[in-house]
């Protein structure tokens, strides 16, 4: 005779099926191999995405780079005292808006000069016309048409400057790709955030696929919205962390790399990518880039793992097949 199998036995059995998914370890083992797409998923957009934020900040230390070698040239009289000169060049560097000055006296310019031109114009002219000068490096966040204009005319107030020079054509034309290459970083940005989500979408969907019927069944016993939900979002949770940490081990070595032969080749081994006189600086920055990364991997692998399987909650028995 067939077993007599009471509501109260159902309920239990209900009761347990639940406590087991409940308990069920979210960790990514060879017993779960749906895990694993996810994590590798997430691991290469943010890879991708990661790679674009270090080129946006390699872009903006490279145009700062340039526009401090865009020099201010302070000319001044040719009877102006050597010390008057100096002076100037002393206190110029302490401004707020000094990056470095050089002192070049006319002898200086006429020898540099002599060895461009390979020729000597002081011997043919008789005399040296070339006037005693200051070479002056501005920081990059004064290198804009109002904050170089606004030194120019404290330049001027200076005794025995004669005549500034600033090559403010040169600072926009520089500031413009600079807008340009931000913009095209940030569409490709987005382009990846998209590309991500529809990636990672499709393969937690794929992941949830194989556990639809259990979510039936988790139904059936009278198991909450929540409560099944919950252990999915743990799960989304562990794998985009995972994902994060295989994506920054990979990010860093390739930022390591590609930054020292960029140095090498490119850069003759002038350019460098992490201040040191700034180092905070440099360590948030990059602290930034990371933990912006974690949250588009989060908030992408939560949202996803949630409308997934609330899709399998409402959906039909006909649709599970």
């Amino acid at each position: 005779m067939a077993p007599i199998i009471s509501k109260n036995n159902r309920f239990f059995e209900g009761r347990k099926l639940m406590g087991n998914f409940n308990t069920a370890s979210p960790k990514i083992s060879k017993r779960d191999p749906s895990s694993w797409p996810p994590v590798v998923s997430i691991s290469i957009i943010l890879f991708l995405l990661g790679l674009s934020g270090f080129m946006f900040i390699a872009g903006q230390k490279l145009v700062n780079s340039l526009k401090e070698k865009v020099y201010v040239n302070i000319y001044f009289s040719q009877n102006t005292d050597e010390k008057i000169i100096l002076k100037t060049l002393a206190n110029l560097k302490t401004k707020a808006f000094t990056k470095d000055a050089y002192y070049l006296s006319g002898e200086e310019a006429a020898f540099a000069y002599k060895e461009e031109l390979e020729q000597d114009f002081v011997d043919i002219l008789g005399f040296n016309p070339l006037p005693a000068s200051i070479e002056l490096s501005v920081k990059a966040n004064f290198s804009d048409r109002i904050s170089l204009r606004n030194i120019e005319r404290e330049l001027y107030q200076y005794e025995g400057v004669s005549e500034v020079l600033t090559q403010t054509n040169l600072i926009e034309e520089i500031n413009k790709n600079k807008k340009l290459a931000a913009g095209t970083l940030a569409c490709i940005g987005l382009l990846f955030i998209l590309i991500a989500f529809f990636l990672i979408n499709s393969t937690i969907r794929l992941s949830i696929y194989s556990k639809r019927f259990l979510i039936r069944s988790m139904q059936l016993v009278g198991a909450t919205e929540n409560f099944i939900i919950k252990p999915f979002l743990k799960k989304a949770v562990f794998q985009a962390f995972s994902g994060f940490i295989i994506s920054s081990i990979l990010l860093s070595i390739t930022i390591y790399i590609i930054g020292n032969w960029a140095n090498d080749l490119l850069f003759s081994g002038q350019m460098n990518w992490i201040d040191s006189k700034n180092i905070m600086d440099e360590v948030l920055i990059y602290s930034f880039l990371f933990a912006g990364l974690f949250t588009i991997g989060l908030l992408i692998a939560t949202i996803c793992t949630y409308w997934s399987t609330k899709r399998y909650l409402y959906s039909n028995i006909e649709d599970l097949y």
